[in-house]
């Protein structure tokens, strides 16, 4: 159980990561963006944290609405495994174009761009929605179903919401 936790846990957080900089992506005439990516990366994991507290409260409430809550606690588990199979591929992609990217060179750099990370943020909200509808495909509780529909909805337009936190924090530094 705990396995599966620190996981999704790990996984989320990388994804909230990866949100940050696609978010900051654009927003900034420096040559040397380094600093600036850092702080995109640290800005999106913050509010990941927040996103993994709201989540874990949807969970919890979840496991409480239940008839059956050691059901549900088993049923959840069983789900966030399946759902770490399809996260834990799109996670190994991104981070494998992020160690290419690594390279000091500005052509491969901006393939990474072009070619892997616009692909990659485009289909993100899919593979958010087929990994939580593959997670409960078996068929689960109706609370771990609403449960999943609402971390849905919570995670798919989590980078939209970063894109209007950055939206409002380059406005205060104008």
């Amino acid at each position: 159980m705990i396995s599966t936790v620190i996981s999704l846990y790990v996984l989320a957080t990388l994804d909230a990561m990866f949100s940050g900089v696609c978010a900051a992506s654009g927003r900034d005439a420096r040559i040397d963006k380094r600093s600036y990516y850092v702080n995109a990366m640290i800005h999106g994991i913050g509010w990941g944290q927040v996103a993994c507290l709201v989540g874990l409260l949807i969970l919890t409430l979840a496991v409480y609405a239940s008839v059956d809550p050691g059901l549900a606690v088993e049923e959840m588990i069983q789900v966030g495994k399946r759902m770490i199979s399809v996260y834990q591929l799109y996670a190994a992609i991104i981070l494998l174009f992020f160690a290419v990217r690594a390279i000091p060179n500005v052509d491969i750099r901006s393939m990474t761009s072009t070619v892997a990370f616009g692909p990659l943020t485009l289909i993100r909200p899919a593979v958010i929605v087929f990994g939580i509808g593959w997670g409960l495909a078996p068929g689960v509780q109706s609370t771990v179903v609403v449960a999943g529909v609402l971390v849905a909805v919570l995670m798919v337009p989590f980078r939209i919401l970063l894109n209007r936190w950055f939206d409002l924090v380059e406005v205060n530094r104008l």
